[in-house]
């Protein structure tokens, strides 16, 4: 399975929009929604802080900005520390990953971070940075 850990804010919530309520901006979902499509396997973890609404409410959320709830099989836990270590929990409870990329506004991966495309949080997902998730899904885990 090819793993997507989405971030919210700075992702799909961005400055340039400025608003951070749960109507996103219409580019960077339309962004998502192209790596979705390229990607026709690629499954969504929401690793945001959102996701302590848990996963029917993301799933919600991210269908009424037009993304396939269909696509988003879980959310990280509520492990202390960095996102980084958050992410590998989940790993580590789900093996089967065959490859994954991390969209994040932060840096804060730890070994993770070669998994990361970083986004701008003034800006959000951008066509490059899908052009840049797809490579890092290709390469092996």
């Amino acid at each position: 399975m090819k793993v997507l850990f989405l971030d919210i804010d700075g992702v799909l919530n961005n400055f340039q929009s400025r608003n951070f309520g749960e109507t996103f901006n219409v580019s960077a979902c339309k962004n998502l929604n192209s790596l979705l499509k390229k990607v026709p396997e690629l499954k969504i973890v929401v690793s945001s802080a959102w996701r302590m609404h848990g996963l029917a409410y993301m799933k919600k959320v991210l269908k009424g900005n037009g993304i396939d709830p269909d696509r988003i099989v879980d959310i990280t836990g509520n492990e202390q520390g960095e996102r980084g270590h958050q992410i590998q929990c989940w790993l580590d409870r789900n093996p089967g990953v065959t490859g994954m990329v991390i969209i994040d506004d932060e840096s804060d991966m730890g070994a993770l971070k070669d998994k990361l495309v970083k986004t701008s949080s003034y800006i959000g997902l951008t066509s490059t940075h899908v052009t840049e998730a797809i490579k890092m899904l290709e390469k092996p885990m």
